[in-house]
């Protein structure tokens, strides 16, 4: 199953706002979208559906309007699977195990005594919970000689089970509904024990005859036969009569003792979540500071409380995980979404590597468990940030706030692919990027033959650069423009400028023939230049998405959108390009 699209109404700032994609099962998928376009309000509406409905309350209706009902609609590849959640009914929670992580930090104010403020603020995480419930431990006693009268029997006839009901291991095994016997698979059993108590000889002798007159028996009821394979997991080599006899005890007990077990059972199963737990946080190695797992009461935490004891990365990797560990729990359904806020947008590379590969490790147990889960990362950062780790290179990309695309930036992408067209033969390989792409003092240049399908007027380097000037102007006029264009036009800005004020002629020789802006600007201050920091700053601009592939030309379009519509970007390169650094 893929999701085609999810459509999110009135919850909070997403008034009616429907996100095409086509997420596939078990590979991350990144939502990228500029802060204050709605990422925290999409994983605000998951956080609100409930298993009946989706609730919210005035102040997160969009508008403020309580009128404005909530809606989320998830459609799959399958036109016969659409899944609605609003005020009345919840189907998405139905189809879907759902789990919202978020940095989850919280600014406590300083304390007051007589009237006055005293320390400073601090910034605390909430607790988080990651077993919600601890059950109590009680002992279960294996009592079937006494209960059947065997304690006359040879002692390892009947071969015990306490070490098994002892064992977690073992018992966070068992399904319950596994050791539900019937009246009648009861009575075969009883009528069994009765007549192995005639059986005589050595214990060897007796289980010969078992496994000759009952084992076939009795192994072609299903429950029984399923109690003997939850047996040989744990003795592999034993004889089939063996095997039986401690099944039979194990029938037995649950039949007699069936909330016992079952209660034996609920605490084995947390022991194992809990070294689970504990394991996880060990390769961490914070236990040194204290801050691991604690166990108040009847509940299985993290705190971290002052996150100031520990590093701002220390505290990022630890919540985020005791988050994905929290979330593991929840993914209990065969289909599973996983919102992750930002979380990634402000972690180092060394983080950023980990949280992958937890990811990554939580995905690779929930499909080895047979289940599928639809990983969302919510973010405002350029998505090649997002390719540091292996198994992210095939990280699919959607914007939640998609801009439109110019049809002109079509030319411009023919020109780029033309460029690297060239650079596959040996001549004039790069006159593209030397003539039209970066600053040259000579345009005289027909560039006719080697600009492929691009526009025929642009073989005149003149009308080109007079092309990328205009771009520029729409853009700064807040007009439709050329993105590519537009970076065209900045390089040149910078470019030109530098090289003026390059004094010597052997120097501004030198600097046409650098590769790469970064490489011309860093060459310019070695020969005493005062490059702005302006001109490295935009860099990220002008350079990045020079350099596009077939695979990925939406991504830079819809990037460096991104990049060109930020307000403090705009307001840098007006400055660049009137002259005011």
């Amino acid at each position: 199953m893929k999701i085609k699209s999810i459509h999110i109404r009135n919850v909070r700032g997403l008034g009616d706002r429907k996100i095409e994609l086509n997420m596939i099962p078990n590979k991350p998928s990144l939502l990228v979208a500029p802060n204050g376009s709605g990422k925290s309000s999409f994983a605000f509406a998951f956080q609100w559906l409930n298993r009946q409905r989706m609730k919210l309350s005035a102040d997160d209706a969009y508008m403020g309007d309580v009128e404005n009902k909530p809606c989320m609609i998830i459609e799959t590849d399958d036109p016969s699977e659409i899944f609605v959640a609003d005020e009345t009914k919840n189907e998405i929670s139905r189809k879907f195990g759902i789990y919202v992580i978020n940095s989850g930090l919280t600014a406590l104010p300083p304390g007051i005594h007589g009237g006055f403020q005293m320390g400073k603020a601090h910034i605390t995480v909430p607790e988080i919970v990651l077993i919600d419930h601890i059950p109590q431990k009680k002992q279960l006693t294996d009592d079937f000689e006494e209960v059947y009268e065997l304690t006359r029997m040879p002692k390892g006839y009947y071969p015990i089970i306490q070490n098994l009901l002892d064992n977690n291991s073992f018992m966070v095994r068992l399904n319950a509904k596994d050791l539900k016997c019937t009246s009648r698979v009861i009575k075969k059993i009883k009528e069994f024990i009765e007549r192995s108590k005639e059986y005589t000889g050595t214990i060897n002798e007796r289980h010969n005859k078992i496994e000759q007159d009952d084992y076939d028996l009795l192994n072609k009821y299903p429950i029984v036969s399923t109690a003997i394979n939850y047996i040989k997991g744990s003795y592999p080599r034993d004889r089939n009569a063996m095997l039986l006899l401690r099944a039979i005890r194990l029938l037995t007990l649950y039949y007699r003792k069936n909330k016992a077990i079952e209660d034996r059972i609920e605490y084995a199963q947390y022991k194992s979540q809990e070294k689970a737990c504990r394991d996880l946080f060990k390769t961490l190695r914070n236990t040194w500071k204290n801050i691991e797992p604690h166990r108040e009461k009847d509940k299985l935490s993290l705190q971290i409380n002052d996150v100031q004891r520990i590093s701002n990365g220390e505290r990022d990797i630890m919540v985020f995980i005791a988050n994905l560990y929290k979330a593991k729990g929840m993914m209990t359904k065969e289909n599973n979404i996983l919102i992750i806020d930002e979380v990634f947008d402000y972690l180092d590379d060394a983080n950023m590597m980990a949280v992958q590969y937890y990811i990554t490790y939580l995905i690779k147990q929930l499909k080895n468990a047979g289940k599928n889960i639809f990983p969302i990362i919510l973010s405002h950062l350029n998505p090649d940030y997002y390719n540091q780790h292996y198994s992210f290179k095939d990280l699919k990309v959607y914007y939640l706030c998609p801009l439109p695309q110019p049809h002109a930036s079509d030319n411009m992408i023919k020109l780029l692919r033309q460029r690297k067209n060239l650079a596959k033969s040996s001549e004039h390989s790069d006159d593209i990027s030397k003539y039209m792409l970066h600053y040259h003092n000579d345009y005289s240049q027909d560039m006719s033959r080697k600009i492929g399908a691009c526009p025929a007027e642009w073989g005149n380097i003149d009308i080109f650069k007079k092309y990328c000037d205009k771009q520029m102007d729409n853009y700064l006029d807040n007009k439709e423009y050329d993105p590519l264009a537009v970076c065209v036009a900045l390089r040149e800005i910078i470019e030109s400028k530098i090289y003026s004020n390059l004094l010597e002629s052997a120097h501004k020789d030198e600097f046409i023939e650098k590769h790469g802006t970064q490489n011309k600007l860093n060459y310019a201050d070695e020969h005493g230049v005062d490059v702005p920091e302006i001109y490295y700053l935009l860099g990220n601009i002008y350079n990045d998405p020079m350099h596009v592939d077939n695979k990925s030309n939406k991504l830079i379009t819809q990037t460096l959108y991104s990049r060109l519509e930020n307000n403090a970007v705009r307001s840098m390169i007006e400055t660049v390009r009137n002259g005011k650094v």
